[in-house]
């Protein structure tokens, strides 16, 4: 039984190894792709961005799909867990919605290229079903993740699915703005996410 539980506990640090190492190269991956985009990005080029072999690379993953569904995964695992700690943050309604727009606002701000690899995948899953999975994970978590900011502030009857997409339009339009080098994009963001929020309410106008 000791042998048993020795090979196991030997089994469970081997994959928390693999586990980890995983996240450190998918850590390097990202910064190289998130400067060029997918189509531009070469396993050579992650490899001379983290110091390793190609080989290594393929030891951890299959292919460049691979590595980069698993890197915009854990990115998007992250960003996620942000704002559901935004969402249960104690205060009113009001409190969680400011600290929402704050947290969109700055997501953009600080870190724009990275966001921009996220809507990069999302089209080469149009053509490429490789990334069909980790695409529909990604997008249920965020829906998920706005049902339960709905729930918090007041609004639990509202469609998910269609604020959701409200949200992205809003984000990925001043994102763009952003990358774009407008200077104005940032506190446009927050003006049309707060116009956003009063729209849920059921202020400051129809939604068309």
């Amino acid at each position: 039984m000791n042998k048993i539980l020795k090979l196991r506990d030997l089994a469970e640090k081997k994959a928390d190894k693999r586990a980890e190492k995983k996240r450190d190269l998918a850590a390097h991956a990202i910064k190289t792709l998130a400067q060029v985009g997918y189509a531009k990005t070469s396993l050579r080029d992650i490899a001379g961005a983290s110091g390793l072999s190609v080989g290594v690379i393929h030891y951890y993953f299959e292919d460049k799909a691979e590595l980069i569904a698993y890197c915009v995964q854990q990115y998007k695992i992250e960003f996620v867990a942000r704002f559901d700690a935004i969402v249960g943050m104690a205060g009113s309604p009001a409190d969680i919605e400011a600290r929402f727009i704050d947290g969109l606002a700055k997501a953009i701000e600080s870190d724009a290229e990275t966001h921009r690899l996220w809507y990069d995948i999302r089209g080469q899953a149009l053509f490429d079903q490789a990334f069909y999975s980790v695409v529909n994970e990604i997008e249920r978590s965020l829906i998920e993740l706005v049902g339960r900011l709905l729930a918090r502030i007041g609004l639990p009857d509202a469609d998910a699915l269609e604020v959701y997409l409200a949200f992205d339009g809003v984000f990925r339009y001043f994102l763009q703005r952003r990358l774009m080098g407008k200077r104005n994009a940032i506190a446009e963001c927050r003006a049309a996410l707060r116009h956003l929020f009063a729209r849920l309410h059921g202020r400051g106008g129809s939604a068309k």
